[in-house]
């Protein structure tokens, strides 16, 4: 048999959020990665993935170093933990949102040579929970959107004016000065941790900034209609 590893999207932290398919895979999965921040030692896909797992399944915590510089060789010997771990046949690694998107994932798999199949299942990413929980059209017609780390003012400037929409992520730094730029043009809206504890939704005030790592500022531009 191969070894198979299946990727899972598991959308914002609702249990009952996570496809029919992620849910699926993790019942049958025999060895589970479950990545965690060494800066917090929590993870939060571990309370999500916990009520699909069957009994037999081996969970392995992942503890990743957070941070725009990350030391090679702390992902190296986390891929050769996941190579020793690996069994043939179902094999998955979790994380938070979509795959496609800031994904831990991809840190570590370029050390994963020992994996015979990859496969990434879709999940609800963050920007579309927030959108939905505001009850909020990201986009209309032929709008534009723009998704930007917070720490990327540069950027911002260069998506200001020029899209409809503008998503900044990862809201622990900048959104302050991201706001001051950007509140002429835009209605903001200010996300924290949709679906989880501690959830909030609130237009944008200074006041409610508290520079969660799962926040982000949701622009609008201003329409003449409102």
């Amino acid at each position: 048999m191969t070894k198979e590893l299946f990727v899972i999207g598991l959308g914002p932290g609702d249990p009952e959020l996570l496809t029919v398919k992620a849910t699926k895979l993790l019942r049958e999965s025999k060895t589970v990665f479950v990545p965690y921040s060494t800066n917090t030692n929590r993870s939060l896909a571990l309370n999500v993935i916990s009520p699909y797992l069957s009994n037999t399944a081996k969970v392995v915590q992942l503890g990743f170093p957070m941070g725009k510089e990350v030391d090679q060789n702390s992902l190296k010997q986390l891929g050769e933990v996941i190579c020793n771990n690996l069994e043939e046949g179902v094999n998955t690694f979790v994380t938070l949102g979509d795959p496609s998107l800031y994904s831990t994932y991809y840190r570590v798999s370029k050390f994963l040579n020992c994996v015979d199949k990859v496969e990434l299942i879709p999940g609800i990413s963050s920007i579309t929970a927030c959108a939905c929980k505001s009850n909020l059209p990201l986009a209309l017609g032929n709008e534009g959107i723009a998704v930007v780390p917070a720490d990327r003012l540069d950027l911002v400037e260069q998506a200001k004016g020029k899209f409809d929409t503008i998503i900044i992520m990862k809201g622990n730094v900048n959104l302050d000065k991201v706001s001051e730029s950007l509140k002429d043009e835009y209605k903001l809206i200010y996300a924290r941790r949709c679906y989880l504890s501690g959830e909030k939704i609130t237009p944008w005030d200074l006041s409610v900034y508290d520079k969660d790592y799962f926040s982000m500022l949701i622009g609008v531009k201003k329409r003449e209609d409102g």
